[in-house]
């Protein structure tokens, strides 16, 4: 069985590993809700698209629709002009002119007809869109919700755990506490660990025949001749 200095330096330790946990825990939370907004606005991003999409569309119907009447009026025109006109070469020109409007309005009534295709196609994916932005939002927006409530639960508990942390640092003896302390600024997470066959089980390397025996004796300070993790026999 461990010392009871040693005993003390583990309850320590697993106090200060929830501490840590929670401190770890109250880092990431702000990342992960940064991270869940950013989310939100691709979402909004991807519906705003959709809509700017649609909109594009419908104007250039609107653009096109003016075209046509624009032709239209055109033709009108040249009509007239005929009526007027006393030579047969002017009246041929002009006729040459109604039919190059009638062709253009041709196209245009054609390129018309797949904007109308075009907008209705552009307008189930705005709809779809825009419902697949509601429904992520609200996933979105639960999740965030849950992270703040975590956080300040989080943060209620780290008082606790601090104080636990505090009490527990209390009982270790000094001598100890100070190596303690001394590890926790220089090697990854625990600084006090066991020894099985003779192996750190902090860093897995065999350690020599003096840290064994002082780890055995639970007398006196054990460290691993390796990382510096102390040492204790199980």
């Amino acid at each position: 069985m461990p010392s009871e200095a040693i005993q003390k330096l583990l309850l320590l330790q697993e106090k200060d590993r929830v501490r840590l946990d929670l401190e770890a825990r109250l880092e990431s939370i702000p990342r992960e809700i940064a991270t869940n907004r950013e989310k939100i606005l691709r979402e909004e991003e991807r519906a705003r698209e959709a809509r700017e999409t649609v909109a594009a569309l419908e104007t250039r119907r609107n653009t096109m629709e003016g075209d046509l009447e624009a032709l239209n009026a055109k033709i009108v025109k040249y009509r007239n002009q005929q009526l007027e006109v006393k030579k047969n070469e002017e009246y041929q020109a002009l006729e040459h002119e109604i039919e190059t409007v009638q062709s253009a309005i041709s196209d245009l009534e054609d390129e018309e007809i797949q904007v109308l295709v075009d907008i209705d196609t552009a307008r189930a994916g705005q709809e779809e869109a825009e419902k697949a932005c509601r429904e992520g939002i609200g996933v979105l927006e639960q999740r965030i919700a849950k992270l703040e409530a975590r956080d300040k639960e989080s943060r209620e508990e780290l008082v606790a755990a601090r104080e636990q942390v505090e009490s527990a640092r209390a009982a270790v003896p000094a001598e100890f506490l100070e190596v303690y302390d001394r590890l926790l600024r220089h090697v990854r997470f625990p600084a006090v660990v066991p020894l099985r066959d003779k192996k750190c089980q902090g860093c897995h390397l065999k350690v020599s025949a003096g840290a064994e025996s002082a780890a055995r004796g639970g007398k006196e300070i054990a460290t691993c001749d390796s990382c510096g993790r102390l040492l204790y026999f199980e």
